[in-house]
């Protein structure tokens, strides 16, 4: 009889930290699988420690290639792929019951939540889909943010509950850039020129050549990305593909209202908004354009709605962004607009809590000690 669950790694210098993985998904998984690009350090040895099945491949530049050689050695049921910088966090031990219930047979693969650990990243925690069903036909795909496909049939997820990813990144902000510039740019525009042109790998683009700092590939990248789902806007549905297209969503209409192009920003909104409701960075945005508008009270539902979405925990958790959307920036505005409209003791309140969220937000600062100087004048 199969194993149940097959972990398929690929791993390359990660002797700092693939202990702290494998340790933590070891008592979960019923065979470990650990495929080597081009290790230098003791991360063979390591892998060691925890399993015989351990492989080398020559690097191709391909994450799917490298993957697929970790898949072709599993024998499990299901197969579950996590990254050295990774750890797996259970709070049910009884969570791979799902994966064996016989509610589940029509579910070929399962998303978990991933969840950003270090201290330098304010990223929200997102769905991911990590396990898929070992048919035949199971593979990955895409050289760079590779995913788990079938050629024959339909993909259908689940939400896994009671297990998460902690992404621990222990790279430094020039070890990080230089992992965009080095690997990820020439990957990406690889991958495009030879016809891959998915809404992902243009949007990645965009914000790769943005942190790096060139505008203007970033630029060309993003306005790529927007002639692609041009059509899909005009007509006001949903195009084929969606990876990272609220991001892009937020990203266009964040520069045409910095750009004072209240039109094309309320273009964008009004279409992102009609299917991505729960997602701050947009619903953020709106009451930007809204306030700047002069309807001032008009404005404030959706930074309300940014904080709701934060404090019941039901934001659009389909793509990662940044918490600063949900938390920081709609409470300082929420501040500023009560003060605008005279709502003074309103006003203080939400910049005491904008500074419980970022306690240097001084913005926040400089008002509220305005406003309580003036409040102690009066009193």
């Amino acid at each position: 009889m199969a194993p149940l669950l097959s972990l398929c790694m690929i791993v390359k210098n990660e002797a700092h930290q693939l202990r702290r993985c494998l340790q933590s998904v070891q008592p979960w998984v019923d065979e470990i699988i650990v495929v080597d690009t081009g290790s230098t350090d003791e991360t063979i040895a390591i892998a060691r420690e925890f399993t015989p099945h351990v492989h080398a491949v020559v690097w191709q530049a391909d994450f799917a290639a490298a993957r697929n050689a970790s898949l072709a050695h599993a024998s499990g049921e299901w197969v579950f792929y996590i990254d050295a910088d990774e750890e797996l966090v259970v709070t049910d031990p009884q969570w791979r019951d799902q994966l064996s219930a016989a509610s589940g047979d029509a579910i070929n693969q399962w998303s978990l939540l991933r969840r950003e650990q270090a201290s330098d990243r304010n990223w929200s925690e997102f769905w991911n889909v990590r396990f898929g069903r070992r048919f035949p036909d199971l593979h990955f795909a895409g050289a760079l943010h590779e995913q788990l496909y079938y050629r024959e049939r339909q993909t259908v997820v689940g939400q896994l509950q009671g297990v998460y990813l902690i992404h621990h990144n222990q790279q430094t902000p020039d070890q990080f850039l230089a992992k965009l510039r080095d690997r990820n740019i020439p990957i990406l525009e690889k991958m495009v020129q030879q016809g891959d042109r998915r809404l992902q790998n243009l949007v990645c683009l965009g914000d790769h050549y943005a942190a790096c700092g060139d505008g203007d590939r970033a630029q060309a990248w993003y306005e790529q990305a927007l002639e692609q789902i041009a059509p899909a806007v005009a007509q006001g549905i949903l195009p084929q593909e969606t990876t990272w297209l609220r991001h892009l969503l937020f990203w266009v209409s964040y520069r045409a209202f910095e750009a004072k192009d209240y039109e094309t920003a309320q273009y964008y909104l009004s279409y992102g908004l009609r299917f991505f409701d729960r997602y701050p960075p947009l619903l953020y945005v709106a009451g930007l354009l809204i306030f700047e508008l002069g309807l001032h009270r008009g404005a404030l539902p959706y930074f309300h709605r940014c904080l709701e979405l934060f404090e019941q925990g039901t934001y659009d958790r389909a793509e990662p962004f940044d918490r600063q959307w949900m938390t920081t920036q709609p409470a300082y505005s929420l501040g500023f607009t009560y003060m605008t409209l005279q709502e003074r003791d309103r006003a203080i309140a939400y910049f005491q809590k904008t500074l419980e969220f970022n306690p240097d937000y001084s913005p926040a600062q400089m008002y509220l000690q305005q406003l309580l100087t003036a409040s102690a004048n009066q009193g």
